[in-house]
């Protein structure tokens, strides 16, 4: 090791390669789609006279002063590893490390659990346009798709593909997602219009019942009311309950913020990014909710009423048990079957817009982690023609693959492990980001907002909030846990310490004094 060099090395040798328009792009793509596509209206009977629209909004709001804090601090800190630089600094390795390992985690299993998804979320789709056009074809399709086997290795196909593209570089990686992002939003535009001019409740009827058979949507209703389904009168209480489907809507917009060693004039990008990108998502979210529930009314309630508590009497209305989602509903209502299954595919591909993203960000986590000597330095290794740090991203396939291959799990098991993993950082990066100002003035003069309330820097009050927020997150994702998870979890953390405590023994041996690699911030 030459001296001087307390990193892996001078440069990262990574490319600025994103504007300001790509971290816009990459913060409306990266968020779990399956939020606002299909919590969204499968929860409808779980919170009876809850707004979602209104939940979406609280969702906005709390979101909007944590993504202005990730924007300030990327801004401040424009080094791939997002979050993990602020908390390592502020924190501690120790602290800063568990947290980026948790979400190295949380990331890796969440990208593959989206390629599986999207196989079966298609084969839906299929089967959904064969259940109202008779084609026997599509059947067949939709069918395989939805089986364990075909979804297990679509998903593989999906991150094989994904880890290609992230291998190949940046700018790869920057131009296909440009093109890839306007097709999901297109067919949601079309499909947002078609709800809002659909001509109320009485001319939806008309049209589901021209998809399905004649009283089939008269029929869905009233079996619900006979089974025990109630109206509701709107209430606070249920809007607030509703907030878990949000909060995972909303869960991977800052997920940019981990490669910003490749964006262009950070200090002005990330912020003009972050807050048009996130102000959109939000009322994107709230549009798309306002429009499928402008059209269709208390019939999306009653329809998931009956497909959680009596699943076989909707598959011998319908032919089959249709799982309650955005797209369902579209192709239940456009009369040409053909429109409805492009219309509905090109919305499945949101699903595989955030796995690209994943890839990006947590590839360059775990070179963040490897340049500051905490994880393997042969992850740290970057490709001269491409741009690409090869081996994190080698390293991140994986983990994808294992995430396709756990969701043979329960689904509550999985969802209570990705929500605790993903969020668990923003706790901490709201302390960090809280003591910054006090703890390192060094590393905040280097911030490009500075403001000031009452003569508390703006940056310890958005870092109060974020902190609160962070907490309130984990006590939603740990509603669910059970002590497979809480063991589950533990075991995580173990082999992350382990892998830790070795580097660091490492470290030690080599005469490598860790403490001088967190005073500051790694290389460019």
């Amino acid at each position: 090791m030459q001296e001087g060099v307390i990193f892996q090395r001078r440069a990262s040798g990574l490319v600025r390669e994103l504007s300001w328009f790509d971290v816009f792009i990459f913060v409306v793509a990266g968020p779990a789609a399956s939020g606002v596509m299909f919590y969204s209206v499968s929860t409808a009977a779980d919170f009876p006279g809850a707004s979602l629209p209104l939940a979406f909004l609280f969702g906005l709001i709390i979101f909007l002063p944590i993504t202005l804090l990730v924007a300030i601090n990327s801004a401040t800190m424009p080094r791939s590893g997002g979050l993990y630089i602020g908390v390592s600094r502020v924190l501690g390795p120790t602290t800063g490390y568990i947290s980026a390992w948790l979400l190295f985690i949380g990331y890796g299993i969440s990208s593959g659990v989206l390629g599986y998804l999207v196989v079966g979320l298609m084969g839906s789709i299929f089967s959904t346009a064969a259940l109202s056009s008779g084609v026997g074809w599509l059947a067949n399709v939709g069918a395989a798709m939805q089986t364990t086997i075909w979804q297990t290795i679509g998903g593989i196909i999906w991150v094989i593909l994904f880890w290609y593209i992230a291998y190949t570089g940046i700018r790869k990686v920057k131009n296909i997602m440009r093109v890839a992002f306007f097709i999901p939003m297109i067919g949601t535009i079309i499909t947002i219009f078609w709800f809002f001019l659909s001509g109320g409740t009485a001319n939806v009827a008309k049209a589901f019942n021209h998809t399905w058979g004649s009283g089939i949507f008269e029929q869905i209703s009233a079996k619900a009311i006979e089974l025990g389904w109630a109206q509701s009168t709107f209430s606070f209480s249920a809007t607030i309950g509703a907030l878990i489907v949000v909060i995972w809507a909303y869960q991977s917009i800052t997920i940019i913020n981990y490669a910003g060693g490749e964006i262009k004039t950070p200090k002005t990008s990330m912020v003009r990014g972050f807050m048009i990108g996130t102000f959109f998502v939000g009322m994107f979210y709230m549009i798309i909710v306002w429009s499928v529930y402008s059209a269709f009314g208390d019939f999306i309630s009653k329809y998931d009423f009956l497909y959680d508590n009596n699943p076989e009497l909707l598959q011998n209305i319908l032919g089959d048990k249709v799982q309650p989602s955005i797209p369902f509903f579209f192709m239940s209502i456009t009369r040409n079957i053909w429109l409805g299954l492009v219309i509905s595919i090109s919305i499945a591909l949101w699903f595989a817009n955030s796995i690209l993203p994943g890839f990006l960000a947590n590839s360059r986590l775990a070179f963040a982690l490897a340049m500051d000597k905490s994880f393997p330095k042969t992850l740290s290794k970057v490709n001269r023609r491409t741009g690409s740090p090869t081996n994190a991203v080698h390293l991140n396939a994986f983990f994808c693959v294992i995430g396709v291959l756990i969701m043979t799990l329960s689904v509550k098991v999985i969802l209570s492990i990705l929500l605790f993993t993903s969020f668990f950082i923003f706790w901490t990066f709201g302390l960090s980001a809280m003591l910054l100002p006090y703890h390192k003035p060094e590393i905040y003069d280097r911030s490009p907002v500075k403001w000031e309330i009452l003569g508390i820097p703006v940056m310890t009050i958005l870092g109060t909030f974020t902190f609160i927020a962070g907490w309130f997150f984990l006590y939603l994702s740990m509603e669910n846990f059970t002590p497979v998870i809480m063991l589950t979890l533990i075991g995580v953390m173990v082999i992350g310490l382990i892998v830790f405590l070795i580097q660091q023994h490492k470290n030690k041996k080599a005469g490598i004094d860790s403490s001088k690699i967190y005073s500051d911030i790694p290389p460019e």
